[in-house]
């Protein structure tokens, strides 16, 4: 599985956990749910700047979503904010 592929899947799994939708993350973005829904299937890639919104969105720091992000999926350990 490459970078790309963990990181997608991962913060997929992180939304579900956090019970956050694709529609609240396109929200807290400020762009379409298709957006989203491309960017979770490996199509483009999420920015910085999106990345750390997230974060913010998910309670924990950009560092701390980071390193869950490029964990493989099943190596992720809880990280607390």
């Amino acid at each position: 599985m490459s970078e790309a592929e963990t990181i997608v899947r991962n913060l997929s799994g992180e939304l579900a956990r956090h019970r956050k939708t694709q529609a609240a993350l396109a929200k807290e973005l400020g762009v379409s749910e298709q957006y989203i829904s491309k960017r979770l299937q490996g199509e483009g890639s999420f920015t910085t700047d999106q990345l750390e919104k997230t974060a913010t969105m998910l309670g924990m720091s950009l560092y701390q979503l980071m390193t869950l992000l490029l964990q493989p999926i099943d190596g992720i350990k809880q990280i607390k904010p």
